[in-house]
């Protein structure tokens, strides 16, 4: 059974009234009509779904009798229970591994995504500062040119010339590593991701039908000679990279390994995506130089975001495209919306003008988030191991359990939403680890942990009762 999977696709199933066994089987139906369980499927073995969500064999057996009688799936002996082919379904729809539904209100304490605090003085800002938009006339495919002029001085300040043509703005981040996956991938081409990896980057590239081939993070991110050896062993199309404070691990690329990794895409012609989004929010640890620094004439696509360094919801992004791919990428650009709003543009043009302050402020105000959760997690749960990151603003803990899928569904039922590591992993991960983003209030975050802790203790109970039984 793959738990991250089947943990996604049944997230909130407890919710409504009724008897579970009636909740579960709706939730399976769900499923099934929008395209998430295929005809034929084969659906987990009673034991093992009654330990993932936490409530007894007989509740699932209930559920699946309902689902069987009512000519969704099919039970036959020897070859166990899978999707009726002749069930009501829609469109295939991809399994994404992006949480589309996030919390809402102060009741949950949501650590699947990483949103920043947003103040009133900071939304008074962002207020005057949209108001400059209502003097446009026009829109721009491909971005506000004051925006892309200044991101351009940016990027060449931080050692990389670049002109406003090479800038292009998008709908965050997310939205540039979607338009680069379309202008470069087709069905079963390959690309190259870390493992784990930004789970966003996973979704897109899987979207256009791209097989992604994962690299391993260690302790200092995706070591070079891998590099190589994959890009000689699998040809790959396109290439994802965070060498800057990686998401999830937190991880920063040496120098050394940036230099030889450029080469390998330079030699091979490879278009690589370099992630930039974390890269202002380095605490004790400076960034060396991006790897498009050593290669300027490599087709090194740098991607960055306002999302992580001020506020998800601009949906204000960027791409740095070479010159010799500027046309086909702009055109792309072009069709795929008209371009991005132009209130945030001109918010984010605003506060980008001040941005070593901005970068200050954030790194002040994620310091604090980072030093408070780690200090509550070593004194509630000091079981759990993490390495404290120098920057960006996600801890990689590692439970000392392999059914982390299985506990945050317990954990939801404590009012925490958790995104189990092993969704980030391309390819097999064990599953032990969390991704815990260090952006919650300070505030909340002694409650958040104190419910973390009851889950925790929880499903430790229930894995002693089952090792018993």
């Amino acid at each position: 059974m793959d738990a991250p999977r089947w943990s996604a696709l049944l997230t909130g199933w407890r919710a409504g009234n009724g008897p579970l066994y009636d909740l579960l089987a709706e939730a399976m139906r769900a499923g099934i009509r929008n395209g998430q369980l295929s005809p034929a499927e084969p659906l987990p073995a009673e034991r093992a779904l009654a330990g993932l969500l936490g409530i007894s064999r007989s509740t699932v057996v209930a559920a699946y009798d309902l689902l069987e009688g009512g000519g969704w799936i099919t039970r036959k002996r020897g070859s166990g229970t899978r999707v009726a082919a002749g069930a009501p379904r829609g469109a295939n729809v991809l399994a994404l591994r992006t949480p589309s539904v996030l919390a809402q209100g102060g009741k949950e304490f949501d650590f699947t995504i990483a949103v920043p605090l947003l103040h009133d003085a900071q939304r008074q800002k962002m207020r005057e500062a949209a108001l400059d938009a209502f003097e446009e006339s026009l829109y721009y495919p491909l971005g506000l040119p004051d925006l892309r002029a200044l991101l351009a001085e940016i990027y060449t300040q931080g050692g990389l010339p670049t002109t406003p043509e090479m800038v292009l703005i998008t709908s965050g981040a997310q939205g540039a590593i979607s338009l680069l996956a379309n202008v470069f991938l087709r069905p079963r081409d390959r690309v190259l991701l870390e493992t784990p990896t930004y789970f966003g980057a996973i979704d897109a590239f899987r979207a256009v039908g791209a097989e992604t081939v994962g690299v391993p993070v260690t302790v200092q991110g995706v070591e070079a000679e891998a590099f190589a050896q994959a890009v000689q062993q699998h040809s790959p199309r396109l290439a994802f990279l965070t060498p800057t404070f990686q998401n999830p691990t937190g991880t920063v690329m040496p120098e050394r390994a940036r230099q030889r990794i450029a080469v390998t895409i330079a030699d091979a012609n490879l278009p690589t995506i370099e992630d930039d989004t974390l890269i202002d929010l380095g605490f004790e640890v400076e960034a060396p130089p991006r790897i498009a620094t050593f290669a300027p004439d490599a087709p090194i696509f740098n991607v960055g975001s306002l999302s992580k360094l001020y506020w998800a919801g601009l949906r204000v992004g960027w791409v740095r495209v070479p010159v010799a791919h500027a046309g086909p990428v702009g055109q792309a650009r072009t069709l795929s919306d008209f371009g991005s709003s132009l209130p945030g543009q001109h918010i984010a043009l605003k506060l980008l003008q001040d941005l070593p302050r901005l970068r200050q402020q954030r790194r002040e105000a994620v310091t604090v988030a980072r030093d408070l959760l780690t200090e509550l997690l070593c004194l509630h749960l000091p079981e759990w191991r993490f390495t404290v990151p120098g920057g960006g603003q996600f801890l990689w803990v590692e439970l000392p359990t392999r059914q982390t899928s299985a506990f945050t569904l317990c954990a939801a039922r404590y009012g925490v939403r958790l995104f189990p590591g092993a969704s980030m992993g391309v390819d097999t991960l064990p599953d032990s680890f969390l991704r815990l983003p260090f952006t919650l209030d300070p505030a909340r975050l002694p409650e958040a942990v104190l419910r973390l802790k009851a889950a925790w203790d929880e499903f430790q109970l229930r894995q002693g009762r089952e090792r018993l039984a």
